[in-house]
Protein backbone atom coordinates (compact mmCIF):
# COMPACT_ATOMS: atom_id res chain seq x y z
CA UNK A 1 0.00 0.00 0.00
CA UNK A 2 1.25 3.15 -1.13
CA UNK A 3 2.20 6.27 1.24
CA UNK A 4 -0.70 7.36 3.37
CA UNK A 5 0.19 10.00 6.14
CA UNK A 6 -3.80 10.76 7.80
CA UNK A 7 -6.28 8.61 9.13
CA UNK A 8 -8.87 8.35 6.58
CA UNK A 9 -12.25 7.87 7.90
CA UNK A 10 -14.84 5.10 6.78
CA UNK A 11 -13.01 4.66 3.51
CA UNK A 12 -15.21 1.82 2.30
CA UNK A 13 -18.01 3.61 2.50
CA UNK A 14 -17.11 7.07 1.35
CA UNK A 15 -17.81 7.00 -2.33
CA UNK A 16 -17.53 10.25 -4.09
CA UNK A 17 -20.60 10.34 -6.13
CA UNK A 18 -20.52 11.02 -9.86
CA UNK A 19 -22.80 10.09 -13.01
CA UNK A 20 -20.67 6.72 -13.48
CA UNK A 21 -20.79 6.06 -9.95
CA UNK A 22 -20.60 2.22 -9.55
CA UNK A 23 -23.92 1.88 -7.72
CA UNK A 24 -26.75 3.54 -9.26
CA UNK A 25 -29.30 6.37 -7.70
CA UNK A 26 -31.94 3.66 -7.98
CA UNK A 27 -30.98 2.25 -4.64
CA UNK A 28 -31.72 5.60 -2.79
CA UNK A 29 -35.32 5.75 -0.92
CA UNK A 30 -36.96 9.04 -0.25
CA UNK A 31 -35.45 10.60 2.36
CA UNK A 32 -39.16 12.64 3.50
CA UNK A 33 -40.84 10.85 5.29
CA UNK A 34 -44.71 12.86 6.47
CA UNK A 35 -44.91 13.53 9.82
CA UNK A 36 -48.08 12.50 12.21
CA UNK A 37 -50.45 15.18 12.77
CA UNK A 38 -52.26 14.99 16.51
CA UNK A 39 -55.51 15.00 16.89
CA UNK A 40 -58.01 18.35 17.29
CA UNK A 41 -59.89 17.99 19.89
CA UNK A 42 -62.40 20.65 18.41
CA UNK A 43 -63.27 18.45 15.39
CA UNK A 44 -65.20 15.22 14.84
CA UNK A 45 -63.36 13.93 11.59
CA UNK A 46 -60.94 11.10 11.87
CA UNK A 47 -57.18 12.05 11.46
CA UNK A 48 -55.33 9.60 9.71
CA UNK A 49 -51.79 8.64 11.64
CA UNK A 50 -48.72 7.57 9.60
CA UNK A 51 -46.32 5.04 10.46
CA UNK A 52 -42.86 5.22 9.50
CA UNK A 53 -41.30 2.39 8.29
CA UNK A 54 -39.39 0.11 10.00
CA UNK A 55 -36.67 0.82 6.90
CA UNK A 56 -36.33 4.86 8.10
CA UNK A 57 -34.59 5.97 10.91
CA UNK A 58 -36.60 9.36 11.59
CA UNK A 59 -36.23 10.88 8.25
CA UNK A 60 -33.16 9.27 6.94
CA UNK A 61 -33.58 6.53 4.56
CA UNK A 62 -31.66 2.87 6.01
CA UNK A 63 -29.87 0.97 3.94
CA UNK A 64 -31.35 -2.69 2.57
CA UNK A 65 -28.03 -4.06 1.02
CA UNK A 66 -24.19 -3.60 2.06
CA UNK A 67 -23.86 -1.65 -1.45
CA UNK A 68 -26.30 0.53 -0.65
CA UNK A 69 -25.07 1.00 2.86
CA UNK A 70 -21.80 2.06 0.81
CA UNK A 71 -24.11 4.36 -1.29
CA UNK A 72 -25.53 6.57 1.49
CA UNK A 73 -22.72 7.00 3.45
CA UNK A 74 -20.87 8.38 0.25
CA UNK A 75 -23.52 10.79 0.06
CA UNK A 76 -23.32 11.89 3.48
CA UNK A 77 -20.06 12.28 3.64
CA UNK A 78 -19.60 14.36 0.67
CA UNK A 79 -22.74 16.66 1.90
CA UNK A 80 -20.64 16.50 5.37
CA UNK A 81 -23.59 15.18 7.35
CA UNK A 82 -22.26 13.76 10.22
CA UNK A 83 -25.45 13.28 11.97
CA UNK A 84 -26.33 11.12 8.93
CA UNK A 85 -23.27 9.47 9.08
CA UNK A 86 -23.37 8.37 12.53
CA UNK A 87 -26.88 6.98 11.61
CA UNK A 88 -25.43 4.40 9.58
CA UNK A 89 -23.59 2.96 12.30
CA UNK A 90 -24.05 1.04 15.31
CA UNK A 91 -23.90 2.16 18.89
CA UNK A 92 -20.17 0.43 19.45
CA UNK A 93 -18.46 0.71 15.63
CA UNK A 94 -14.88 1.77 15.42
CA UNK A 95 -12.29 3.14 12.81
CA UNK A 96 -9.27 1.40 12.82
CA UNK A 97 -6.69 4.43 12.46
CA UNK A 98 -3.22 3.91 10.92
CA UNK A 99 -1.24 3.19 13.82
CA UNK A 100 -3.92 0.50 14.88
CA UNK A 101 -4.86 2.33 17.79
CA UNK A 102 -9.52 2.44 17.55
CA UNK A 103 -12.19 4.92 17.44
CA UNK A 104 -14.88 3.84 19.21
CA UNK A 105 -18.85 4.62 19.63
CA UNK A 106 -20.69 7.43 17.71
CA UNK A 107 -19.29 10.43 20.06
CA UNK A 108 -15.16 9.18 19.07
CA UNK A 109 -17.00 8.49 15.93
CA UNK A 110 -18.35 12.33 15.15
CA UNK A 111 -15.20 14.20 16.37
CA UNK A 112 -13.27 12.10 13.98
CA UNK A 113 -15.34 13.41 11.10
CA UNK A 114 -15.99 16.77 12.44
CA UNK A 115 -12.09 17.32 12.32
CA UNK A 116 -11.79 14.83 8.72
CA UNK A 117 -14.24 17.46 7.32
CA UNK A 118 -11.57 20.51 7.97
CA UNK A 119 -9.53 19.33 5.12
CA UNK A 120 -11.92 19.15 2.42
CA UNK A 121 -11.58 15.55 1.86
CA UNK A 122 -12.50 14.36 -1.82
CA UNK A 123 -12.45 10.12 -1.42
CA UNK A 124 -12.93 7.70 -4.69
CA UNK A 125 -13.82 3.93 -3.69
CA UNK A 126 -13.92 1.16 -5.69
CA UNK A 127 -14.99 -1.75 -4.20
CA UNK A 128 -14.08 -5.19 -5.66
CA UNK A 129 -15.40 -7.57 -3.78
CA UNK A 130 -18.43 -8.30 -0.75
CA UNK A 131 -18.78 -11.46 1.16
CA UNK A 132 -21.93 -11.40 3.13
CA UNK A 133 -22.07 -14.74 5.23
CA UNK A 134 -23.67 -15.92 8.91
CA UNK A 135 -26.61 -14.89 10.28
CA UNK A 136 -29.74 -17.02 11.41
CA UNK A 137 -33.01 -18.30 9.77
CA UNK A 138 -35.86 -16.39 10.64
CA UNK A 139 -40.00 -18.47 11.03
CA UNK A 140 -40.63 -16.90 7.07
CA UNK A 141 -37.33 -18.33 6.04
CA UNK A 142 -35.29 -15.08 5.65
CA UNK A 143 -32.11 -15.03 6.75
CA UNK A 144 -31.41 -12.17 9.42
CA UNK A 145 -27.81 -11.05 11.50
CA UNK A 146 -25.49 -11.54 8.22
CA UNK A 147 -22.61 -10.05 8.47
CA UNK A 148 -20.20 -8.82 4.93
CA UNK A 149 -16.97 -7.45 4.84
CA UNK A 150 -16.39 -4.97 1.75
CA UNK A 151 -12.94 -5.19 0.34
CA UNK A 152 -11.38 -2.60 -2.38
CA UNK A 153 -9.02 0.30 -2.80
CA UNK A 154 -9.39 3.95 -2.98
CA UNK A 155 -7.47 7.45 -3.29
CA UNK A 156 -8.09 10.12 -0.95
CA UNK A 157 -7.30 14.24 -2.00
CA UNK A 158 -7.23 16.89 0.52
CA UNK A 159 -5.78 19.44 1.99
CA UNK A 160 -1.94 19.28 3.30
CA UNK A 161 -0.22 21.46 6.77
CA UNK A 162 1.27 23.46 4.58
CA UNK A 163 -2.25 24.27 2.77
CA UNK A 164 -1.89 22.51 -0.45
CA UNK A 165 -3.48 19.25 -1.69
CA UNK A 166 -2.32 15.83 -1.32
CA UNK A 167 -3.42 12.32 -2.88
CA UNK A 168 -2.91 8.90 -1.05
CA UNK A 169 -4.26 5.84 -2.33
CA UNK A 170 -4.53 2.59 -0.38
CA UNK A 171 -6.75 -0.57 0.65
CA UNK A 172 -9.34 -1.54 2.64
CA UNK A 173 -11.31 -3.70 4.37
CA UNK A 174 -15.00 -2.90 6.05
CA UNK A 175 -17.55 -4.89 8.29
CA UNK A 176 -20.96 -4.58 7.94
CA UNK A 177 -23.96 -5.75 9.66
CA UNK A 178 -27.59 -6.79 9.28
CA UNK A 179 -30.19 -5.74 11.78
CA UNK A 180 -32.88 -7.45 12.79
CA UNK A 181 -35.34 -4.98 10.59
CA UNK A 182 -33.51 -6.05 7.56
CA UNK A 183 -31.32 -2.43 7.80
CA UNK A 184 -27.36 -2.54 7.78
CA UNK A 185 -24.89 -1.01 9.57
CA UNK A 186 -21.55 -0.41 9.97
CA UNK A 187 -19.21 -1.84 12.62
CA UNK A 188 -16.04 -1.39 11.72
CA UNK A 189 -14.26 0.84 9.30
CA UNK A 190 -10.77 -0.51 8.37
CA UNK A 191 -8.33 1.81 5.81
CA UNK A 192 -5.76 0.24 6.57
CA UNK A 193 -5.19 -3.66 7.13
CA UNK A 194 -2.23 -5.10 7.92
CA UNK A 195 0.90 -3.02 6.50
CA UNK A 196 4.64 -2.72 7.62
CA UNK A 197 7.10 0.00 7.62
CA UNK A 198 7.15 2.34 10.50
CA UNK A 199 4.41 4.75 10.68
CA UNK A 200 3.92 8.59 9.28
CA UNK A 201 5.37 11.34 11.62
CA UNK A 202 2.52 13.65 10.32
CA UNK A 203 -0.53 13.96 13.13
CA UNK A 204 -2.89 11.59 12.12
CA UNK A 205 -6.81 12.71 11.79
Amino acid sequence: MSKMKQTLPLVAAALVLTTGSFIGPSFIQPEAVAASKPADPTTTSTTTTTTTPSHLIGTRTAARTPAELLTLLGERIKAKDVEGIIALHEPEAAIVDYDGSIVRGHAAIRAFYIEWFKLNPILTVNPLQTVVAGGWRTWDGKTRDRTASIMGDYSLTQNAADGTRETFTGAFCDTVKEQWDGSWLYIQDNPYPPHGGPAPTAAHH
